[in-house]
């Protein structure tokens, strides 16, 4: 029995995340069970024996209707979610939004040159944003995800390597 329609796009959502972290030379752990709404915490391989090893951890959603005018997508999210990502983290948080086509036979294209991951991830940071603790958990709220953040390989790696998060060697 396959995948429903909405796992299978949570699925492709996380292996496309896993794909671009691969290219960014990322290492990726999974949280089990995902208690705190972190997907993935992303970690910089650094030097044997550096004291600070950066790291961000993310949220991950996908969406195959997006909809937003403008500069941003206007991404409806459940509350409890955007209550785990908003106000300040001693790790940073994301939201990585992973826009996908809407039928699932369309994911990926493939020849033998490359491999294609169809459509694309952005990503936003709610740090400065202080949750909305009174809000019950399963409503929707709509959050900004700037489409000027596109997650790529580069992109990425400026997440976790920002100032402040320079490594130490000892």
């Amino acid at each position: 029995m396959p995948l429903d329609h909405n796992n299978h796009q949570g699925k492709f959502g996380e292996a496309f995340v896993r794909a671009v972290a691969a290219a960014s030379g990322l290492l990726v752990s999974q949280p089990d069970p995902d208690f705190d709404g972190v997907d993935f915490s992303l970690k910089y391989p650094g030097a044997r024996g550096t004291k600070y090893l950066p790291q961000i951890d993310v949220q991950v959603k996908s969406w195959r209707r997006p909809t937003g005018p403008g500069e941003s997508w206007a991404y409806p999210m459940k509350a409890r979610h955007f209550q785990q990502l908003a106000g300040a983290f001693e790790i940073p948080r994301f939201l990585l939004l992973v826009v996908v086509p809407a039928d699932v036979r369309a994911y990926t294209q493939a020849d033998d040159e490359c491999l294609r991951l169809h459509r694309a991830c952005y990503w936003a940071s709610f740090a400065d944003v202080e949750p909305p603790w009174q809000l019950p958990g399963d409503t929707t709220v709509k959050v900004e995800v700037l489409k000027k953040n596109l997650l790529t390989a580069e992109a990425l790696l400026g997440l976790i390597l920002r100032p402040g998060a320079a490594l130490e060697v000892p």
